[in-house]
């Protein structure tokens, strides 16, 4: 039976890994790195390059061809593609980076995009699209959310959510009102049904009866109209899920949660909500805006009697004669900013305004997280007690933004190791989402932040975090880094954007065994060590010690070195770091960046990653010559004395000159002078060679890596704070480039070719143009 064909998407889709891939080795090849004989051929293959042994002329530039696949969109979606544009941010950054916006229409107008729509056909109910547990989640719910983060234009399909907006818009399309009916059982009926809808379908009610205070309008208010972002934050509100939210300024998250707020105040029996702001003036105008206003405009056949509309406070129920209590009885609370605030009164639903603004903010999370949880008595699973939802921007990053940095950052990275009961989402919104932006607006702004003199670069910052393009953006400030903080989030993006294959593998490694020699008595291994083998395992395994963009051609010698940033014994909070510098490419090869509660294991990593880049045979590794911090590295060095790779360290006198200095025999001492020369081999390592390291933990760390002045008035270069950013793969880094430098006399080669004898002859050929050219033909001799 013959098998069947890729369709068209599948060869689509193979086809732009492949470009990728050999993008990456042209743009090797145009920056001078010295390609392999098999990536050169595939460029010649592949019309990237031309080649010099084949008599042709010139030929036009390569151009990729599409494949053309069927066309399968709506007219709806024919339309919504008519307005779409590129913004080529040029100033921005210094290469050209192309974001997608609306132009004529704008992103946030797209109405009919099929990411929005359901096509099934069937009525819908909240059970469609309702979530089986808002911390344990479903691969496509992951996928989606990871979508989002990388940019909101690059948002997959999510059917759940599609069958969310659909079902608002299918009640959007009833054109029937209260008014439409006569008779007081009919309206009340009437009444009950779209009460019983708000309830599912929080987005409906937003939709249909939310006005927002409005100044600038006539009337003084206007309607509310959801946008694609505002459909996310309610889907997201309306599951359940609590979410932790970084956006741009001017998104109308304040406007839209407030919206939700009073939904569920007036749907929900015997229900608290609490709203935390930033300070005393905000809590009130939040009040009077966001909440008492919206309430008070909503239909007459919707309101509850007030009970309490004072101190921030808005309570519904009804007053018997005996005092008690009856209708919906639910309240709201604006309050600012203390430790217990979350806690204070219990309530399910708690939403933190401006996060960035509010220096206690992790206090605040911390007294809550205990609450936020339970054990489900049926299913014996931990569920959601509470609901939190935490938004701002960057705020004051120098100031109280650093808390609501410290938050994110963590729930970030909760996020991308898949510690999903930590029970919060994280989203970020970038600034397409934006209602009404477009490029003319986009350029404009960030030419009205582009000035020239000292403060130039506060102003950018000021930009970027109002209109940010990736998480980073949020928590610029003006301190020094050692690069441009605008190159810095640019590799960050461009790494994020790569396909996964292409952002290196996560694993660890195990040792391979001479099981013919047993260890000595209490050694942490039970054989001598003579290789190493890599054990892939998805990103956020807690056994994942190792990230490798390029694995080891095991037929070079002199291509890669190793540098290490060690750990002294279990106690610190800084993981051990280790690099491998591939110095036929000029990149970061390979990573261990990891501290395992035995520092022995830490140890075996870091030494097993130096014997899998080892290019000798199994039984003859020895590890790669590794260049190791000799002030904390004595527990290190005697580690790998004691398994047998002693001879793979490098000494003291086998440095440059300018890091000769200090006491120790093994290693270079970070010191002295010594420290000022290893920052400026670190920036010239980025100056270099930045544009093809591709480890993101290198980046991330280069961020908060920023120079201080100390009393008596000298630089120093370190993280922003030493408890919360590491450094780590940042100095292992730049060790890993001078030991290589230590081999300069020794340049790559390839060990299967380095006996082979090639003939090189000339030969003279005619061009299409008619002109004669010599080229280099070699072979085999």
């Amino acid at each position: 039976m013959a098998e069947a064909k890729d369709t068209q998407e599948q060869v689509v889709a193979r086809d732009e890994k492949l470009h990728r891939r050999l993008e990456f080795y042209h743009s090797l090849y145009l920056d001078g790195a010295p390609l392999e004989e098999e990536f050169l051929q595939q460029l010649y293959k592949h019309g990237y390059l031309q080649d010099p042994n084949k008599n042709i002329g010139p030929k036009k530039p390569v151009q990729r061809k599409p494949v053309v696949i069927t066309d399968t969109k709506t007219e709806g979606e024919k339309r919504a593609d008519e307005s779409v544009d590129i913004v080529q941010d040029q100033e921005m950054f210094e290469s050209d980076d192309d974001v997608i916006v609306m132009n004529k229409k704008v992103y946030s107008d797209a109405k009919d995009d099929k990411r929005f729509l359901y096509d099934g056909g069937a009525s819908i109910s909240k059970a469609d699209w309702k979530p089986k547990s808002v911390i344990y989640h479903d691969d496509a719910f992951v996928k989606w959310i990871d979508s989002i983060n990388s940019g909101f234009q690059n948002m997959v399909p999510y059917k759940p959510f599609q069958m969310y907006c659909q079902q608002s818009a299918d009640w959007m399309a009833d054109e029937d009102n209260i008014y439409q009916y006569e008779t007081i059982d009919q309206r009340r009926e009437y009444a009950w049904s779209e009460i019983e809808r708000i309830r599912e379908n929080s987005l409906y009610f937003l939709d249909k009866y939310l006005h927002v205070k409005e100044a600038t309008f006539d009337e003084g208010f206007m309607d509310y109209q959801s946008k694609p972002v505002h459909k996310v934050m309610a889907f997201l509100f309306d599951c359940g899920y609590s979410v932790e939210m970084g956006k741009p300024r001017q998104i109308a998250a304040t406007t839209t949660l407030g919206g939700l707020a009073v939904c569920k105040l007036v749907t929900t029996k015997n229900f608290f909500i609490k709203m935390i702001a930033q300070d005393k003036d905000k809590v009130e105008e939040i009040f009077d805006d966001k909440i008492k206003y919206p309430f008070s405009d909503l239909p007459e056949w919707m309101h509850h009697e007030v009970v309490n509309d004072r101190d921030n406070i808005l309570a519904l129920g009804k007053k018997s004669k005996k005092g008690k209590k009856e209708g919906v009885n639910s309240r709201m609370q604006v309050v600012a900013p203390s430790v217990s605030a979350i806690n204070g009164g219990a309530p399910p639903l708690v939403l933190i305004d401006e996060g960035g603004y509010i220096g206690i903010l992790g206090k605040m999370i911390k007294e809550a997280r205990p609450t936020m949880f339970m054990e489900d008595p049926v299913t014996k699973t931990i569920t959601m007690k509470r609901q939190i939802w935490i938004w701002g921007t960057g705020g004051e990053m120098d100031k109280k933004g650093k808390a609501y940095e410290e938050e994110y950052m963590n729930t970030l990275k909760k996020w991308q190791n898949r510690e999903f009961e930590y029970g919060i989402i994280l989203i970020f919104f970038d600034w397409t989402t934006r209602p009404g932006i477009t490029k003319e607006h986009y350029l404009r702004e960030k030419q009205s932040y582009t000035v020239d003199g000292p403060d130039s670069e506060e102003k950018m910052v000021q930009f970027r975090q109002t209109y940010p393009s990736i998480v980073e953006d949020m928590f610029l400030t003006s301190a020094k880094t050692l690069v441009s903080i605008a190159y810095i989030n640019k590799r960050l993006e461009t790494i994020r954007s790569l396909p996964h294959e292409l952002r290196g593998e996560t694993g660890y490694f195990e040792p391979i065994y001479d099981t013919s020699s047993p260890s000595k008595e209490h050694d942490d291994l039970p054989y001598k060590v003579i290789g190493a083998e890599f054990v892939p395992v998805p990103k956020g395994d807690p056994r994942a010690s190792a990230k490798i963009f390029l694995h080891p051609k095991k037929d070079w010698e002199y291509r890669n070195f190793q540098g290490t940033d060690p750990i002294m014994t279990d106690n610190g909070f800084s993981n051990m770091a280790s690099s491998v510098w591939d110095a036929y490419y000029g990149t970061l090869a390979g990573i261990v960046n990891y501290r395992d509660s035995n520092h022995k294991y830490t140890f075996l990593q870091i030494m097993l990653l130096g014997i899998y880049y080892d290019p000798a045979m199994v039984n003859r590794k020895k590890g790669l010559p590794e260049l190791v911090e000799s002030n904390i590295g004595t527990a290190y060095i005697d580690y790998k004395d004691y398994k047998g790779f002693y001879s793979s360290l490098i000494h003291r006198s086998e440095l440059p000159p300018q890091f000769q200095g200090g006491g120790a025999e093994i290693g270079i001492d970070n010191r002295a002078s010594r420290t000022k020369f290893i920052i400026h081999h670190l920036h010239q390592l980025i100056e270099v060679y930045g544009d093809r390291i591709y480890i993101e933990e290198f980046w991330e760390q280069l961020r908060t890596f920023v120079c201080k002045v100390t009393d008596k008035g000298n630089e120093t270069w370190e993280t922003q704070d030493k408890r919360k950013y590491f450094d780590d793969v940042l100095f292992s880094t730049v060790f890993s480039y001078i030991c290589s430098m230590c081999f300069a006399h020794r340049p790559p080669r390839s060990m299967k070719h380095k006996e082979a004898k090639v003939k090189t002859k000339y030969r003279t050929i005619t061009r299409s143009d008619g002109t004669l050219s010599r080229v280099e033909i070699r072979k085999p001799a």
